[in-house]
């Protein structure tokens, strides 16, 4: 919505100074951008006398407003005047009526703008600070409370502003934005105060990570009863801001500064752990910490099992890479060059290449970059021909079906350009693989904030974080991203011939395991088989005095003593002893029936949630509008423990929309609706479908899971069938549904007794019936986009 305040000052500064040498137009359109302030900053440089006018708040900028020394109340000139009254419009404050003249309203304004900044109303703004607060004025820096933004964040925020830019006065310091969001700027800031409080000068502070701030911090460690100290007030800090809001990673909880030290240091020993530091991981916030909590790179110098690079994997360049500790490299599917460009770098894969780094004892992750460095080269399309590149030479190479490429976003891609240029990439990515049966994942190489949006956004299932580029603005003012798996946080001469020829990557083995193997069949899928056949001779033999279907008997089996109380009994029905006896005979056990390795996406599956499922819905009825007991089995089920998991951090995810979109059937993060279970619930679905007509479970398994069969019924299609045969291919069923299965009277009391909906709320005004409407829609819609956004991945509805 445009304000009529904001477009006066567009016509204004563009009718007034657009002749002037060197300025720029802004748009004129009513809403507040940086076009308009810069052009107001230019304005204001052509007041002071500068020439030609450029769009920067900079040192002559700075040094002409501190010179001149007046404030608004005193100023002579009602062209300075308009300029600081339109910039407090533009900065969402009343300013005067009349733009020519100063008045209260406007003087109340900049007093509410400098207390916001985080310094004492009562103290008046000094010569030495007005230049800064000119420089906050003309920026989009906010010093209000934003949307998501944080009050402790912004608390911390105005304690840097006022303790070490009003209080010390360090000169390269200039006020940081006090809206509750850690930012770039923040971390600039962050950085300055902890260079003062570790002893350098006011003067040689520059906010750069350099041998000073090492020295420094190397001597000043923070013990857990050093935390009420400046300095470790600063550390705690850092820790705040590389904290997750809610993960299980980290004990489902965020870093707080109530902690106690216990509880900070249990904190930091899981952050240590989940960065992958080489030292131990105690309660010390020694260097290592400083320097992951304030860098991408962390300490570049320390141990690592993973590397990159474009240099052939030789027997003798393996064998030494081994001998280093390497046991993870990375190499490149395939390249291209730009026209203009000269000579190739010749970093592809040679034949021959992939046997000799396993027979060195490493494993390998594939990387594909064509161009990747400027925005203009990622689009929809061009996803689409690289993904499908991609595919091709990963398939010529061998490399297994589940396998990760990742692809390459090289540049420091800001926020704009990754939500309209790189997202759009990725989703090609994913379109081409989808249609290719998803036989390889994707991952994301880029910036810190790169692999997070396009991990949220895309589902890229890993992300190889490049981390060594810490001046990338991605980079700063962002956390590691939740599903990182490989860490690029130093380039160097690995042999000695003066080439910067290796990159030194730290692997979390937990994620992303690489490849050790090329034509190797997918791992899990026969074994289950064989069980399963195992348990239909079992039941071929077996008594059967209620006359159960094969099938029947064994689900039955594969879920008893998980899927066993009394609800799911209610639900499923009751499992006969005797058959379990039966089967116990034949030297079957339940532990041979855990997990299954998705040969599609490589997700590990609960073998026991998915029989437990089907037989659901094999049991049930259901029709297409309507929320069925069926449901509640699988998908359903799940539904009702995400929103009791909603509900209990409420305060961390006021809006269900966003909650889901943070946490339903990611990759990234443990939840109680996470990647696998919504596999699991499609799978069930699925499978049952083929159940019912007539097919045994392990022959319904393995065509389901090979791909033979009915096409529309395959694993590879899995989200295309659920939709369709589920939700009739409606997106608004899809919501329908969801909402029955929450608040349906039909369901109501099987899904609440399984799931003890009321006893996990602990607050009836908290159940899906009791909250507003408004509410409740916001997660319906979430739990849609999800589930729609998988489909869309497919090519849509069959």
């Amino acid at each position: 919505m445009n304000d009529p305040n904001v477009l006066a000052a567009q016509k204004w500064v563009n009718a007034t100074y657009g002749g002037v040498n060197g300025y720029l137009d802004c748009d004129e359109d009513g809403n507040t951008g940086w076009g308009t302030v810069l052009s107001l900053t230019q304005a204001l440089q052509h007041e002071l006398g500068i020439s030609p006018v450029v769009q920067n708040f900079g040192p002559g900028t700075y040094a002409k407003v501190q010179a001149r020394n007046l404030r608004p109340g005193s100023e002579t000139n009602k062209n300075i005047v308009r300029i600081f009254n339109y910039a407090l419009w533009c900065k969402g404050y009343y300013a005067s009526a009349a733009p020519d003249t100063w008045d209260s309203t406007a003087q109340n304004s900049l007093m509410d703008l400098w207390a916001g900044m985080g310094c004492p109303p009562e103290i008046p703004i000094s010569a030495e600070m007005w230049p800064r607060v000119v420089q906050a004025l003309l920026r989009m820096d906010q010093f209000r409370l934003v949307a998501g933004g944080s009050t402790l964040v912004q608390g911390i925020q105005r304690r840097l502003n006022s303790r070490y830019v009003l209080g010390f006065g360090i000169p390269a310091m200039r006020l940081v934005p006090c809206d509750g969001v850690y930012s770039r700027d923040v971390q600039q800031g962050l950085m300055m105060a902890i260079q003062y409080e570790i002893g350098i000068a006011p003067g040689s502070i520059t906010g750069n990570f350099g041998e000073g701030t090492i020295a420094g911090l190397k001597s000043h460690p923070v013990a857990p009863e050093d935390l009420g100290t400046p300095l470790g007030y600063l550390f705690k800090a850092a820790c705040l801001f590389n904290s997750p809001t809610y993960d299980h990673d980290f004990g489902e909880y965020p870093y707080s500064f109530s902690f106690t030290a216990s509880e900070h240091g249990e904190w930091l020993r899981t952050f240590k752990a989940f960065s992958h530091m080489s030292q131990p991981a105690t309660d010390i916030g020694d260097y290592q910490a400083w320097a992951q909590l304030l860098i991408s790179t962390g300490d570049p110098y320390r141990g690592a099992t993973g590397c990159d690079g474009i240099t052939e994997i030789t027997s003798q360049r393996g064998q030494a890479l081994y001998n280093a500790g390497y046991r993870l490299v990375g190499r490149y599917l395939d390249e291209k060059l730009k026209e203009g460009d000269n000579g190739w770098l010749d970093k592809v894969i040679k034949p021959g290449e992939l046997q000799t780094i396993f027979g060195a004892g490493l494993r390998v992750f594939p990387i594909s970059q064509y161009y990747g460095g400027a925005a203009s080269e990622f689009t929809f399309t061009r996803g689409e021909a690289d993904g499908y590149n991609a595919y091709r030479k990963a398939k010529g190479f061998g490399f297994n079906r589940g396998t990760c490429i990742y692809f390459a976003v090289d540049y420091d891609a800001i926020g704009s350009e990754i939500n309209q240029y790189i997202i759009p990439y990725f989703k090609g990515v994913r379109s081409i693989l989808a249609q290719h049966g998803n036989y390889y994942q994707f991952g994301v190489y880029g910036s810190r904030n790169v692999c997070e949006q396009v991990s949220r956004n895309t589902g890229a299932r890993w992300s190889f974080v490049s981390g060594m580029s810490w001046g990338f603005s991605g980079n700063l003012g962002y956390p590691l991203p939740r599903n990182w798996s490989v860490n690029q946080i130093r380039e160097f001469d690995f042999d000695g011939d003066g080439v910067r020829d290796l990159d030194h990557d730290v692997w979390r083995a937990t994620t992303d395991p690489g490849s050790d193997s090329v034509n190797s069949p997918a791992p899990g899928l026969d074994d289950l088989i064989v069980g399963l056949q195992k348990l239909e001779a079992a039941a071929d033999s077996y008594a059967n005095p209620d006359n159960k279907s094969r099938n029947r008997l064994v689900t039955d089996f594969i879920r008893y003593g998980l899927y066993d109380n009394l609800a799911w009994n209610v639900l499923l029905g009751l499992i006969e002893k005797e058959w379990i006896d039966h089967v116990k005979a034949r030297d079957i056990s339940v532990r041979d029936f855990q997990e299954l390795t998705d040969p599609i996406t490589q997700a590990v599956l609960s073998t026991r949630h998915l029989m437990a499922s089907t037989a659901g819905f094999v049991r049930h009825d259901f029709t297409t509008g309507e929320a069925s007991l069926a449901d509640s089995a699988g998908w359903g089920g799940d539904l009702v423990t995400f929103y009791i998991e909603w509900r209990q951090n409420r305060d961390a995810y006021p809006t269900g929309l966003a909650f889901c979109q943070d946490r339903l059937g990611r990759t990234d993060v443990d939840s109680s609706f996470g990647h696998s279970d919504f596999i699991e619930d499609a799978d069930a679905f699925n499978l049952s479908r083929r159940l019912q007509a007539g097919q045994r479970l392990s022959e319904a398994v393995a065509d389901y899971y090979s791909g033979a069969g009915d096409g529309n019924v395959t694993a590879d299609k899995r989200w295309r069938a659920f939709y369709a045969n589920r939700f009739g291919a409606d997106y608004a069923t899809v919501e329908q549904l969801a909402k029955g299965v929450l608040t349906g009277d039909n369901i109501w009391q099987t899904i609440g007794d399984l799931y003890q909906l009321e006893n996990s709320l602990r607050d009836s005004e908290q159940l899906p019936t009791a909250i507003p409407a408004s509410e409740l829609n916001s997660f319906l819609l979430g739990f849609r986009w999800a589930f729609t956004d998988r489909v869309d991945a497919e090519g849509g509805a069959s």
